[in-house]
């Protein structure tokens, strides 16, 4: 009988979470610009970890003006409580015939929803508020995403479904976005893998194909000391609206 509760009782509480999903993609929808940075995010937390992590992207193109342009991320972050992970960026950007300068204050919470392994998926909840410098000549942005993950063997795969929108702009102007990695987990120091990301264009009807942009490549994980994990890879552009190509590198610097 006390077996029989506790598994209704999970259940109820799972799908408890699941409304509070829809609640919050819809109340982004009619609120929340995809990730700058090429990062795929897990919704498990490890609360006391404080974190340093540089992240780097540098565009390959045919386009002079696209070519080269990089952008630099420097994040602290730090595991609040076991279930909440929050984070500061300072983001910077060195485009052809520019110098390199800062573009954006960037805050960022990952909320894990379950104790990793309780469900068929880990789930968690990520929301995101981006200020742009003054020189960008842009708005400030809300993003939301719904992190999933699930172990497979030696596979670990990790999807993030992303909303986001520019505030000043209509409900009809909020975009979608995903990003995906799946990782095989051989040894800490190397573990080979790969990751998409593509943005879709606006909910309200999605760009064609052509100016979507969709970035597909091989990448490799691992650590170099027990604190110092480090990501290297590079992304194929698939489509026309896509870049031709895309180095990105991370470094995180655990304490």
């Amino acid at each position: 009988m006390n077996k029989t509760i506790h598994t209704m009782s999970s259940h109820s509480t799972f799908l408890s979470c699941c409304h509070i999903i829809l609640l919050l993609l819809a109340s982004l929808i009619c609120a929340a610009k995809p990730a700058l940075a090429k990062k795929v995010y897990s919704p498990n937390v490890e609360q006391g970890e404080l974190e340093l992590e540089y992240q780097g992207d540098v565009t390959v193109d045919g386009n002079p003006q696209k070519n080269g342009t990089s952008r630099h991320q420097f994040e602290l972050s730090y595991g609040v409580t076991d279930r909440w992970h929050s984070a500061v960026y300072g983001i910077f950007t060195d485009m052809p015939k520019r110098k390199f300068r800062y573009s954006a204050f960037k805050w960022e919470n990952i909320y894990q929803l379950f104790e990793p392994g309780t469900h068929w998926l880990d789930t968690g909840l990520y929301l995101e508020y981006l200020v742009p410098a003054a020189s960008q000549n842009t708005t400030q942005s809300l993003e939301f995403k719904l992190l999933l993950e699930k172990h497979a063997g030696s596979w670990l795969h990790t999807l993030n479904l992303e909303v986001a929108k520019q505030f000043g702009t209509s409900l009809r102007d909020t975009t979608f976005g995903y990003a995906w990695r799946s990782k095989w987990q051989m040894v800490r120091t190397f573990n080979p893998g790969f990751e998409a990301y593509g943005t879709i264009g606006p909910l309200r009807r999605f760009s064609p194909i052509d100016q979507q942009s969709h970035l597909v490549g091989p990448v490799l994980y691992g650590n170099l000391t027990d604190s110092l994990k480090y990501e290297v890879g590079y992304l194929f552009g698939l489509t026309h609206g896509s870049v031709d190509g895309n180095v990105k590198f991370n470094l995180e610097l655990a304490f």
